[in-house]
């Protein structure tokens, strides 16, 4: 029997949808619709290759237990009642001590009962989520100012009718390719594209300026002084902060920013140029400038030229950051995050905690309060922490600092991993729980635009695998936790999961499984006559007066080392690379691009086994030299074992959004005669003793 089935891609934050189409309950095709509300029929080659997903052969079919230090297929009872023995005895003891981590990739309503699961099944506060890493620093900067944090406070549609287009950090050909034809759409009318990367990347901009890595609120802070000094400042709304922030740039000169930034200063003053004489210029930002210790106050820099310069909020203009993980929007705003509730509300305010207290039926004094982020979650295992879950996320190759994650996750008492296939990290875990994939399971994602979309169930999980919002509403169950995670079907969860948002930030409470599949909504849609919100971001503003608040951030100058770790995402792969590394249509491998002038330095020749050092780890890669990144820093992609994470620092946070630094590890280059061993994993779950 034949039937199609429209979907989301299960990849990037664009959210592209398709046609999977089915026969005799098996996905064969995957079609492009140009009803998609977001890109129009594009969908990229990880999108069309994700049929290989799948029923891949080592998909996870059953419950797998650790006994005798294997991973052993056993039934959901035996995996479950050992679930009970080993967290039992902590909730009871203290429920702090068992962590809860949760992914970018989840759905809405995954997200929402992993929070209210961590809260109210389980009481404790330590739950956070692997999208700290990504869009951390963007939202908290974005909220500092407006109270509101939207990735893009506009369709996508928007960006075609701007007349300058400055990337900060953002690889858009590879990470986001189907927002490609947007920026083409812009040119072709005539717009000016700048890409601000110490990487040349793919695309369409026809002036590169490559600064050394952690520089860039420096060139925001320029073109800030010099607008000022032109008479270009015309804040588009009320506005706290904008004389401090003028001062705090004030002593900023060509001169002195070209040499830190180490680019021309005719750059710079070009650059600053086409932005005054723009009518409608946008900013853009990715992780380049986000992933930083100073990655808050650098977004907020690009805030503040973007505002005091009128152009904030503008269609077509103003500032925007690129969400990266599939539901990376959503998976911010319903819960998973440590201080967080349901509906962008904060965990630390009265009146949001009063709220979700009393729609869950519980005290508000039970209710936890914020816990640790992401990764000071992860260096508390095996000591504050003693067991944690996991799902939907790969910590053991994604983390910064890997090598010293995988040792604090084999210092846990237990650790459980709820996935689909079999990642590093499961591979070390305790207990394993096959979960559900993409088309395997109902739900909503939000893009990076705030749109809001179904995803649409079409097939069945395999084997003993189950869907994942009924494995953590067994897991209540299972500690005699689950009076308030017994849901007859998943309809009453969604229903449930829109109710607990009214009143939030990002209300979607006038959304209902039948309005999404009439059309779609970019959120606050706070009631179901309401027909969405594509530009959130206008006076007043959700702050407490009203008011943007501007912050001055400060214009430190970082140290210049000889070589400087950067990292991110090539076109061929995917995140950890748990699905993408085990799809055929998807290419790529490991390496280190280095520029001509440092293999120089350094004696190494094309293709040549480097040894790269970095404060926890070391990796050992091929050089591949390119005149198309600056001189004095390497570029690591992140999506395979000993690689990028190997070498990037893990205690090193940016101090307002806790995200960590990956783009600003220091490491040392040794040439070596050929390729050496990676460093033992932890010998207590060595990857080796694990079944095929």
């Amino acid at each position: 029997m034949s039937k199609t089935v429209r979907t989301t891609c299960p990849y990037c934050a664009v959210q592209c949808n398709f046609d999977l189409h089915l026969e005799d309950g098996l996905a064969v095709r995957i079609t492009p619709t140009r009803e998609c509300p977001v890109a129009g029929g594009t969908v990229c080659k990880k999108g069309l290759a994700s049929l290989s997903d799948l029923r891949h052969p080592e998909r996870l079919t059953s419950p797998l237990l650790r006994i005798g230090g294997v991973l052993t297929p056993v039934s959901w009872d035996v995996a479950l009642a050992a679930f009970a023995d080993k967290v039992r005895p902590i909730l009871d003891a203290d429920p702090s001590r068992l962590g809860v981590m949760g992914s970018g990739a989840l759905t809405n309503e995954k997200t929402y009962l992993l929070g209210k699961l961590a809260r109210v099944g389980f009481g404790t506060p330590s739950i956070d989520y692997n999208g700290r890493f990504c869009m951390s620093s963007a939202a908290t900067a974005m909220n500092r100012s407006f109270g509101l944090d939207r990735g893009l406070g506009f369709p996508l549609a928007d960006i075609a009718r701007s007349d300058l287009i400055v990337l900060f950090g953002a690889n858009i050909a590879e990470t986001l390719p189907p927002v490609m034809q947007f920026l083409k759409a812009a040119k072709d009318r005539g717009a000016n594209i700048v890409n601000i990367d110490p990487r040349a990347t793919p695309g369409l901009a026809q002036t590169q300026l490559a600064p050394y890595p952690g520089t860039d609120h420096l060139i925001a802070g320029l073109m800030l002084n010099l607008l000022n000094h032109w008479g270009r400042i015309r804040a588009s709304a009320p506005a706290d902060g904008a004389a401090e922030v003028l001062e705090s740039v004030a002593h900023l000169t060509l001169e002195g920013v070209a040499k830190v930034c180490g680019v021309q200063e005719a750059e710079l003053l070009k650059l600053a140029r086409l932005y005054a004489q723009a009518h409608r210029p946008l900013i853009l930002s990715g992780r380049g400038p986000e992933q930083q210790q100073n990655g808050t106050d650098t977004v907020s820099t690009l805030i503040n030229l973007a505002f005091l310069a009128g152009h904030f909020g503008k269609p077509g203009g103003g500032y925007g950051t690129l969400t990266g993980q599939g539901n990376g929007q959503g998976g911010r705003e319903h819960g998973q995050k440590s201080d967080q509730l349901p509906g962008y509300r904060s965990i630390r305010d009265p009146a949001d905690r009063a709220f979700m207290a009393d729609f869950w039926g519980v005290p508000e004094s039970s209710l936890p309060r914020a816990g640790r982020s992401a990764q000071e979650l992860f260096l508390a295992c095996g000591t504050e922490i003693q067991a944690m879950i996991v799902i939907g996320s790969n910590p053991a190759i994604s983390a910064p600092g890997a090598a010293l994650v995988r040792e604090r996750l084999a210092a846990l008492d237990f650790l459980v991993v709820i996935d689909f296939l079999p990642s590093e990290t499961a591979l070390m875990a305790d207990l394993v729980l096959p979960g559900s994939m993409w088309a395997e399971e109902e739900g909503t994602t939000t893009n990076l635009e705030g749109r809001v979309q179904r995803r649409r169930k079409a097939m069945t999980a395999p084997g003993a695998a189950r869907e994942d919002w009924r494995i953590l509403c067994d897991l209540a169950h299972a500690v005699g936790r689950g009076e308030r995670f017994a849901y007859p079907d998943f309809a009453a969860l969604q229903t449930e999961f829109f109710a607990a948002t009214a009143g939030g930030k990002a209300d979607y409470s006038g959304l209902s499984a039948e309005r999404l599949d009439e059309q779609t909504f970019q959120w606050p849609v706070p009631h179901a006559d309401h027909s969405g919100t594509p530009h959130p971001y206008f006076a007043p503003y959700q702050t407490a007066t009203g008011r943007a608040k501007l912050i001055a951030a400060p214009m430190t100058v970082p140290t210049r080392a000889l070589l400087t770790l950067t990292t991110g995402r090539v076109a061929g792969q995917y995140q950890s690379g748990t699905q993408s590394r085990r799809n055929p249509g998807l290419k790529g491998t490991p390496d280190v691009q280095l520029h001509p002038d440092t293999a120089r330095e350094y004696g190494l020749s094309q293709g040549q086994p480097v040894r790269l050092q970095g404060p926890h780890g070391e990796a050992v890669l091929p050089a591949s030299i390119t005149p198309k990144i600056r001189p004095g820093v390497a570029f690591v992609a992140f999506h395979w074992p000993g690689s990028a994470n190997e070498l990037t620092s893990a205690d090193t946070l940016d101090p307002h959004s806790r995200m960590p630094a990956y783009k600003s590890g220091v490491v040392s280059a040794v040439p070596v005669p050929s390729a050496a061993p990676q460093a033992a994993w932890p010998s207590r779950r060595v990857l080796a003793e694990e079944p095929a």
